[in-house]
Formats: C-alpha cells, sequence, structure tokens
C-alpha cells in the first residue's frame, strides 16, 4: 500500500471511530448525561478513583490548571459527598484527595453501564468480526505500549 492510500484509510478509520464516539455520547443510555458534574469534576473523581488519594498537587499537575481552580473543583465535589480531605500521614502540611465510597460508587456506575452498553453493541456482531476486533485491538495495545 502506499503512504498516501494508507494515509487515507488512517483518515476513514478516524473519522469511522469519532462517528461511533459521536453516536454512543449522545445515545441516552449513555450514563453521563444523567450527571450533574462538569468535565473537570468528573476528571478529579476518575484520577482519584485510580490512584485513590492525591495531592492538591497532583491533581494541579494531573488537570494543568491552577491550584485554585482544583480547590474549588474538590470543595464542590466534597459539597456532594463525593470526595474527602485528610491529612497526609508522611508530611502533615498536605492535604490528601481521596474519593468517598459515594464517590466510588459514581464511578464504577458509570463504569459497568458503559461496559454494558458496549457489550450490548458488541453482541450484534458476528462470531468472525468479534474475532477480527479482537485481533485488532490487541494489536494496537501493542503498538500504544511500544510508544510507551
Amino acid at each position: 500500500m502506499l503512504d498516501g492510500e494508507k494515509d487515507e484509510l488512517i483518515a476513514r478509520v478516524l473519522t469511522a471511530q469519532y462517528r461511533l464516539e459521536r453516536l454512543v455520547a449522545s445515545s441516552h443510555a449513555n450514563p453521563l448525561l444523567s450527571l450533574h458534574l462538569t468535565m473537570q469534576q468528573l476528571k478529579v473523581l476518575v484520577i482519584l478513583f485510580r490512584e485513590d488519594a492525591c495531592s492538591s498537587q497532583d491533581l494541579t499537575r494531573a488537570l494543568g490548571v491552577s491550584s485554585a481552580t482544583v480547590t474549588g473543583i474538590v470543595d464542590r465535589l466534597a459539597a456532594q459527598d463525593l470526595v474527602a480531605r485528610r491529612e497526609d500521614p508522611h508530611d502533615r502540611r498536605v492535604r490528601l484527595v481521596e474519593p468517598t465510597e459515594a464517590g466510588r460508587a459514581l464511578v464504577r456506575t458509570l463504569q459497568e453501564q458503559g461496559s454494558q452498553h458496549m457489550r450490548a453493541l458488541l453482541a450484534r456482531l458476528t462470531d468472525d468480526e468479534l474475532r477480527d476486533l479482537e485481533r485488532i485491538v490487541n494489536r494496537l495495545h501493542e503498538v500504544a505500549q511500544q510508544d510507551g
């Protein structure tokens, strides 16, 4: 395949992926549409779900925003009982932010609902299509790992 043809094929794959993402994101089954959180608040919850606890400085770096912005985001999440602050046992000057059980449950629910929706879509593919998709996704994973 020539470089120009490969570039065109990559563009078509990216367009198809974008169209799928838009369709799934706009679906009434999308649990994100029922949330009353900003994108930044959701990002903080996902980061904390993955890391369990972070300092405000860690969140500032991860989000690429000011410390004042992180303080506001965390204040609003704390008011909804989705996160809590606690003292760092290794450095009393540092306050850690961690998800509450309600915050963890919310992220788990979003993940589960997203998986259920994708499972329903995948169930409509043939066995051969699923095998092809598995092979391609695994190959993409390998390539991504090589990039670090």
